[in-house]
């Protein structure tokens, strides 16, 4: 009997000194907490830049020394791949932009430039408000307004037309989606380009267009040049300045539409302006000009990804501070060399 109930105590105390054991593990099973809804290309993003962070190695084993410099260049190979389809279409942008914008600015026509993103996010908005896909609407939005800014430059309107474009596309465009939550979150990204992500489906459309955007514009230049400079001359020469108008638009509209839907405004406008109003105050000839500022946009878009990487900065915005400051060192210098 004496050994029977020392028996039955050692099993009670072994089953008492299991209880906190089995209540830790039952108790540390975590609970995953429903998270919201996210967009799936940003958040399979995110995850990617997440999985590049080094992990630290243990100190207590005998392995070689790491090389940080092929770390290093593995991480960037990794986030050039990643955001490729986003990289491809900027630069696309960036060279069609240049070439296009260098006749905007030598036309003085960046107002239209400046309006017709405002068109385009109002279309774009359309497109959100009843689930349709965003492009469509937006080339529906941008066509009708170049058929109206052409058709307003034959009767002589006046300068109210464009700065009123502006405003309305940039109150109707909110107006649209008011109160529709995700999509105002959309239409925000659409017009600060802060929220980049390109799929590759869009890149395959957007980089072609644009390539033969640039090409066409820089293969016409002297008639861009004349038409700008002697539009008296080129009307007695017989080239219809109306009509070679009408398609230096439709070349203009292409690349604010498909840059604008892709990558925003703040992209787009920095591409547009800021490269060729760098180049313009050192170069005399025109074929010299649009070279230097598609070279220049490409710069401007690897010292951007650079820096927005390096400093967890958006893309677009890096792009455009480091092309505004090479404007105003190159009109600074422009100025040093003319005192001179």
């Amino acid at each position: 009997m004496t050994r029977n109930s020392a028996m039955v105590c050692l099993l009670t105390l072994l089953a008492l000194a299991m209880l906190p054991i089995t209540a830790g593990s039952a108790s540390a099973q975590p609970t995953k907490p429903n998270s919201p809804a996210t967009n799936r290309a940003t958040e399979d993003a995110l995850n990617a830049i997440d999985a590049l962070q080094p992990t630290p190695t243990p100190t207590h084993t005998s392995q070689a020394p790491s090389t940080p410099d092929n770390s290093a260049w593995h991480r960037w190979i990794t986030l050039i791949v990643l955001f490729l389809p986003a990289l491809a279409t900027a630069a696309a942008v960036g060279v069609s932009g240049g070439i296009v914008g260098t006749f905007v600015l030598l036309r003085r026509e960046a107002l239209m430039a400046l309006a017709l993103p405002q068109v385009v996010a109002v279309g774009a908005a359309v497109g959100m408000r009843y689930h349709w896909p965003t492009l469509p609407p937006a080339l529906i939005a941008a066509a009708a307004a170049l058929l109206y800014f052409v058709s307003s430059k034959k009767w002589g309107a006046g300068n109210w037309i464009l700065p009123s474009f502006y405003v309305a596309g940039l109150s109707l465009s909110f107006l649209l989606i008011a109160n529709m939550g995700q999509d105002v979150a959309d239409l925000q990204n659409l017009f600060t380009g802060i929220d980049v992500a390109v799929s590759p489906a869009r890149a395959v459309v957007a980089v072609p267009l644009l390539t033969l955007v640039a090409i066409a514009c820089a293969l016409l230049w002297r008639r861009w040049l004349l038409i700008a400079q002697a539009p008296a001359a080129a009307e007695l020469a017989g080239l219809r300045p109306a009509r070679w108008d009408a398609l230096f638009l439709i070349l203009l509209t292409t690349v604010l539409l498909l840059g604008t839907d892709s990558l925003g405004m703040v992209m787009v406008l920095a591409m547009l302006f800021l490269p060729p109003a760098a180049v313009l105050p050192w170069t005399r000839r025109i074929p010299a000009a649009l070279l230097t500022s598609a070279l220049l946009s490409l710069c401007f878009l690897a010292l951007g990804f650079y820096l927005s990487n390096m400093n967890s900065w958006p893309l677009s915005q890096s792009v455009g501070g480091v092309g505004f400051a090479a404007v105003l060192l190159s009109h600074l210098l422009a100025k040093v060399r003319q005192a001179a």
